[in-house]
């Protein structure tokens, strides 16, 4: 009973919600921040950051209709250069209720990747709420200086 308690405990108080993700222009390169959990809570639940090129990422619009998560998610499938094989996916959004919210997310990452023009008013103005009581999400040193800088 107190392995529930401490799992859910640091589930909500430690583990960040969703995955962030950072895109770099100037590299090409996409940075996933996935914080991995255990059925153990005594255990270390730690991030892995992880690097894709952007040549190699391919979006997946998936629909959920569950009972409590409703809507469309896009998934991102890193693939093997030049080919379609996936070798990872992550999440870029969780579920939001409109298709056109959802290929308007992926248009807005193309088009911010292949330096086009993209919409400098956000369509969502309202800050999202991470649960948690404080910052959870801490990018290491070098992929922080990597993820926001230009070669």
């Amino acid at each position: 009973m107190m392995s529930l308690f401490i799992y859910i405990l640091k589930s909500v108080l430690f583990e960040p919600r969703g995955a962030p993700v950072r895109f770099n222009r100037k590299r090409q390169k996409v940075y996933v921040y996935e914080y991995q959990t255990s059925i153990l809570p005594w255990k270390h639940w730690h991030p892995v950051i992880k690097v894709f090129d952007w040549a190699d990422i391919h979006a997946e619009r998936v629909f959920m209709a569950g009972h409590a998560d409703w809507g469309h998610r896009i998934y991102c499938a890193a693939c093997k250069p030049g080919t379609y094989e996936v070798a990872d996916r992550f999440i870029l959004t969780w579920a939001v209720g409109s298709i056109y919210d959802a290929y308007g997310l992926w248009s807005h990452c193309c088009h911010y990747m292949q330096a086009k023009p993209v919409p400098t008013a956000p369509l969502k103005t309202q800050k999202p709420r991470t649960w948690t009581p404080f910052n959870t999400i801490h990018w290491p040193e070098d992929i922080e200086r990597e993820s926001t800088t230009a070669p």
